[in-house]
């Protein structure tokens, strides 16, 4: 276990390093990761020491059931994340949103560029369907994320009047309720974003109301997917059942 628990803090200190020299540090989340590594290792040093046999039975059972209790609501929360990743998009929708992601100076982040690749392969698939773009401006971005988004699609073919913008929204759920107000009832919804993030965007919107909808998954960055796993889980968390 000691082992185990110090290669697992080595990987972690490991990951946020690469994270760092990948993308920069565009995300606090990161922190997360030198937080675990500083946290296997200590555990690491309290096995090697044998702290685990100086407890009280009934404390380590404790502890160690709610260990297994804590990994098996970790495991189902990351499957359903898992199984809206896989989700096969329904053809012909009536509107599509694509939610925004950063932008950098030089254009669109490598995220937002794979949810518009889906929505541009969505488009030439089907092109009857509408399209909003939809994303404001962060404090650290050059414009607002739609314009962006626009601009990105418009130059790789697509008909400028099968874009809508919404260009207030700060956050998901605000992606959603401000481009719900672009879209006629009873009209079919779909939605684009990142594999991992079409389960939470997908109960956002049914509890924001929406008829008929369903997700668009975006190839994920696979050199950051671990960490947008992670994080996930715990917006999942906090959107199902603390909101």
């Amino acid at each position: 276990m000691t082992v185990f628990c110090i290669a697992a803090g080595v990987l972690c200190l490991c990951y946020f390093l690469f994270l760092l020299l990948y993308t920069g540090f565009t995300s606090a989340f990161y922190l997360i990761w030198p937080f675990m590594g500083a946290g296997f290792l200590l555990l690491g040093w309290l096995f090697r020491i044998h702290f685990w046999q100086l407890l009280p039975g009934i404390l380590r059972g404790l502890l160690l059931s709610a260990a297994v209790l804590g990994l098996f609501f970790f495991a189902t929360v990351e499957g359903m994340i898992l199984k809206g990743a896989l989700t096969v998009p329904e053809s012909g929708l009536d509107y599509v949103v694509v939610l925004g992601a950063h932008v950098r100076p030089e254009g669109p982040s490598r995220a937002l560029r794979l949810r518009l690749s889906r929505a541009l392969t969505y488009a030439e698939d089907n092109p009857s369907t509408v399209f909003i773009v939809s994303g404001g401006q962060g404090d650290n971005e050059p414009c607002a994320e739609s314009s962006a988004m626009k601009a990105w699609l418009v130059s790789r073919g697509m008909d400028p009047e099968r874009i809508l913008e919404e260009n207030q929204s700060k956050n998901t759920r605000q992606n959603l309720a401000f481009s719900k107000e672009l879209i006629p009832d009873g009209a079919s919804v779909g939605i684009v974003s990142s594999d991992f993030h079409i389960c939470r965007a997908l109960r956002l919107a049914e509890t924001l109301g929406y008829d008929t909808v369903c997700g668009i998954p975006a190839k994920g960055d696979l050199p950051t997917q671990p960490s947008n796993l992670l994080r996930e889980f715990f917006a999942v968390v906090k959107d199902f059942w603390i909101l």
